[in-house]
């Protein structure tokens, strides 16, 4: 995650400096309002002679400076000098960490920003392979919930990351100059807490990663249940849903209830230890105070030291306290950082902008080999040696039953999946030669299950390419007979349709991607079942666009309704994954094989 935080190194380095003068203000005031021990009960003491400096008068040449500063002949004038020490150094501490609070922030929101754009990207460059194996809401938990998590977990963590370390280091660096001894019986303590906020954050990461699964299946649920709304209330499915959702929720709360638990208990558990601690350095230190009372110097252990350790002492517990939290916040972050990695490592498809040089020619045909497929993680074959020619400026058709393998066959040709075997020539190249941006820049495509995005119908039409000139796009509509409801409409072409077009009938849809389509103006055209589903009139008007649309293109077609391929050049009958038999309309009628059984079962209403 670190790689993330590099680029903005300056943020780093000014929140480590100012991480650093906190610490030092801090320590200041503390040091300073442990003096107040010797302004107020021993007020007439006279400045001690300055002794000389080596690691064992540390203490002594800190306290020699220390009254330096605030020791006046008045009592009352030292109070004030170390009151308003205190003041000030509290005043430009907080000062600081205010201004570290900011920087922190900016360079917190930078580094998540840049991580959910990173994910996203990367999300839509992943093949369909990935799509095709994954929960709907997966993606959408991962951008939003666990990039949350994250952004959550550095928020409240990266700016102590900085600080409490720095902190524990000066605060024990004051425990050894005020007393070796001491310091060294607490360290006792140090190995023992370390172990149980380690044991703890690893219980908390594999918790949160359970937890963040979880939280991704409720989504999914969210995501299929929403998107098929229709068929859950036409099939009185509302009281299924609604357990299935509950139960998945029933499991999400379960582990978080698991992670909070583990996580809760580091902090009053080191609280204790602590408490344990301070008390025996109460007893212990408390008798050493005692024995060196008499001295009446700053000789010894006095009164003034042993509060000046216990202030540092409660002070340095402080931030091992924060630590603790800080590690099971990190290890939420973690949990949810593996699962955002998982997907970054996942290897995608070579993507990038179109450039007209990476466009391949089509000049001659498309020739499909010998080709088979099997799906990732699937052992049955779709294709099993399929080969056909396609001619530039020609229209074959597929028909077949369901699961023949037509619209996988489509698949195949913008490279949504590589083949098993076999090859897919354009001109005699095999299309893994190509650039794959620019080979999908070849193919237009109309689909059964046309996708619209939540827009107005002018950025519908024009998706893809941006910036196209109006009266294009108007052009594209009329030609699609799609104007004559476009213009109808309150706001014409800047309408906004819905999510999915839902405002639109599926005639509209469809004849609004035919517009995308021509505007597009693709050489070779993929038109997969594209007026299976609607009424006759919509098809009517839909399979006019379509003949516009095919003029002068090279056309792979899929069609239910064989009425539509009859004036096609050249028919494929697909079943189990094999051509079985190819030919012309009335060639393959003449056949009576199982074209002639297909068009005799769809035409066997219309003739009685």
């Amino acid at each position: 995650m670190m790689q993330y935080a590099l680029p903005y190194w300056p943020l780093l380095i000014l929140s480590v400096a100012l991480s650093f003068l906190v610490v030092n203000f801090e320590a200041v005031s503390l040091w300073f309002a442990a003096s107040l021990a010797k302004t107020l009960f021993d007020p007439a003491a006279a400045l001690p002679v300055k002794p000389i400096f080596s690691f064992h008068t540390i203490n002594d040449t800190l306290k020699y400076w220390t009254y330096r500063v605030i020791l006046r002949e008045n009592p009352l004038d030292s109070l004030k000098v170390v009151c308003a020490l205190m003041a000030s150094s509290f005043f430009v501490k907080n000062v600081l960490t205010y201004i570290k609070s900011v920087v922190m922030a900016q360079l917190n929101l930078a580094i998540v920003r840049d991580m959910r754009n990173e994910l996203f990207g990367h999300a839509l460059r992943l093949p369909v392979t990935y799509y095709d194996r994954e929960r709907s809401g997966n993606i959408i938990s991962l951008v939003v919930n666990d990039i949350a998590s994250i952004n959550e977990s550095m928020t409240s963590t990266f700016d102590k990351l900085f600080t409490e370390p720095i902190r524990v280091v000066f605060f024990i660096g004051v425990l050894f100059a005020v007393n070796v001894k001491l310091t060294l019986a607490i360290f006792i303590i140090f190995p023992v807490l370390g172990f149980i906020i380690a044991a703890i954050g690893q219980s908390v990461r594999r918790r949160s990663k359970r937890m963040l699964e979880s939280l991704s299946g409720l989504l999914s649920i969210l995501h299929e249940t929403v998107g098929g709304i229709r068929a859950v209330k036409m099939f009185n499915m509302d009281g299924f849903e609604t357990e299935k959702f509950n139960r998945e929720n029933d499991r999400f709360v379960h582990r978080s209830f698991r992670a909070n638990n583990i996580s809760s208990i580091s902090s009053p558990l080191t609280e204790v230890l602590g408490v344990v601690v301070v008390i025996l350095l109460l007893w212990y230190g408390g008798k050493e105070v005692l024995k060196t009372a008499h001295h009446g110097t700053i000789a010894g252990f006095g009164a003034e030291d042993f509060i000046r350790f216990l202030i540092f002492l409660f002070s340095t517990f402080t931030p091992l306290k924060t630590l603790s939290t800080v590690n099971n916040s990190l290890q939420r972050g973690f949990a949810a950082a593996e699962r955002v990695f998982r997907i970054i490592d996942s290897p995608t498809e070579p993507l990038r902008t179109v450039m007209p040089e990476a466009i391949p020619p089509f000049n001659d045909e498309i020739t499909v080999s010998g080709v088979s497929f099997t799906y990732p993680g699937s052992e049955e074959e779709v294709l099993h040696e399929v080969s056909f020619s396609l001619k530039k400026g020609s229209i074959i058709a597929l028909v077949g039953s369901s699961g023949s393998g037509k619209s996988t066959l489509l698949d195949l040709l913008p490279r949504f999946y590589p083949v098993s075997s076999g090859s897919i020539r354009i001109d005699g190249r095999d299309i893994t030669e190509f650039d794959l941006s620019g080979l999908r820049s070849l193919f237009g495509i109309v689909a059964q299950e046309t996708f619209l995005f939540n827009d107005s119908i002018r950025n519908n039409i024009a998706y893809g390419l941006a910036g196209a000139d109006a009266a294009l796009v108007i052009e594209a509509a009329k030609a699609a007979h799609a104007w004559e409801f476009i213009e109808r409409l309150p706001e014409g072409l800047d309408t906004t349709i819905g999510d999915r077009g839902v405002m639109l009938s599926g005639g509209q849809r469809q004849r609004l991607a035919i517009a995308r389509a021509l505007l597009r103006n693709p050489p070779i055209l993929i038109l997969d079942e594209a007026t299976s589903s609607l009424d006759t009139e919509s098809e009517r008007l839909v399979q006019d666009a379509i003949n516009r649309l095919v003029q002068d293109r090279t056309v792979l077609v899929v069609a239910h309704r064989l009425s539509t391929i009859r004036h096609a050049d050249h028919i494929l009958v697909l079943d189990k994954g094999s051509i079985i038999e190819q030919g012309t309309h009335e060639d393959l009628l003449k056949a009576n094989r199982r074209y002639k059984y297909l068009y005799d079962i769809q035409f066997a209403n219309t003739t009685t």
